[in-house]
This record gives structure tokens, sequence and C-alpha cells, in this order.
């Protein structure tokens, strides 16, 4: 993990700043690169690379950005949720997915992402877990995304996560979906 520049890495840690380093609080990325003296289309541009990078989610199309868990490991910062079970985010029982509901998962998404990658999948195991996570992340898509599509899809990834070898995450997901 390396920052294109040193203005990157700066940015990012003026919104971790904040943000107070949870992933849940939204901060705008004009106001970011105002605190270091950009203007916003700089600000912008270096947002828009932190999301490529992974570490910077949009949360509004006014410019509402947060810090992501992998922007956090970029930092070398652990994620304050990552602290004991006590804070996993359920996904409850509401038609749809609230604003933490809806951060969690798309959290989750990622680190999901990485673990795949790590582990030994046939392709047709892979091509299940890929199938998995592009229906939620096109559910993610919809302003209102519904938890039992959510649910449903969190839970075949649990089965599968557990089928090439990844207990850790099949543990978090069935604690965020039961």
């Amino acid at each position: 993990m390396e920052f294109s520049t040193p203005q990157s890495r700066d940015y990012l840690h003026e919104l971790y700043t904040l943000s107070e380093g949870d992933t849940t609080n939204e901060v705008s990325m004009y106001d970011v690169g105002a605190t270091l003296g950009l203007e916003k289309a700089q600000a912008g541009a270096i947002a828009e690379e932190l999301m490529v990078e992974g570490w910077v989610e949009l949360k509004t199309l006014a410019g509402g950005i947060s810090i992501t868990v992998e922007g956090l490991k970029a930092l070398n910062v652990k994620d304050p949720s990552a602290v004991g079970n006590s804070h996993i985010i359920k996904l409850g029982a509401d038609i749809v997915l609230n604003d933490q509901a809806r951060s969690a998962v798309t959290d989750l998404i990622v680190e999901i992402k990485n673990t795949a990658t790590g582990h030994q999948a046939d392709y047709f195991q892979l091509e299940e877990i890929i199938i998995d996570i592009k229906t939620i992340e096109i559910q993610m898509l919809s302003p209102k995304p519904k938890t039992s599509i959510v649910r449903e899809a969190l839970r075949s990834l649990e089965i599968s996560l557990l089928a090439i070898g990844s207990e850790e995450m099949s543990r978090r997901i069935h604690a965020m979906i039961n």
C-alpha cells in the first residue's frame, strides 16, 4: 500500500483526523482539501484517486466521503470497530439497510475480497463468491438497499468462504446476519 504522492497521504490523514477515525463519519471532500490549502478541483481529484484505491468511500453526490477500513490500514491505524466483538453491526429486521449497516456491509465486502484472493479456491467456488459479491454491490447502488437481499447473499458468502477455509470471515458474516 503506497501513496502516489505525499499530498495523497496528507489528504487521507486529514480525512482520518476530521472523521475521528470512524468509518461511519462523513466529511466533505472539499473541507478536507480546504484544511490542506487545496482548491475544490484538486481536493476532488485526490479524493477520486483514494476512492480508486479503496481507501475512501463516496457517501453523497455532494462530496460527502468517509475513510474505509482499507484507508485505516493504509495509514497503519487499527480499525476501532475491529476491537472485540461488542461492536459488530447487525443487519437488523428493517426492510431497508440503515446507514450504519450499509457502511458495515460495504467495509465487509472489501475485506471479503481481500480474504477470497488469499485462499485456494477452484473456479466454481470463486465464481460463486464473485457473483454473491456483485449481487451485494449492485444492491448497495440502490438508494434503498433491501436488507433481505443483502442478508441472503451474505448467507451464501458465509457458506462459500467456509468451504475455502476462511473460518474467521465466515464467523464475522454469521454474526452480522443473525
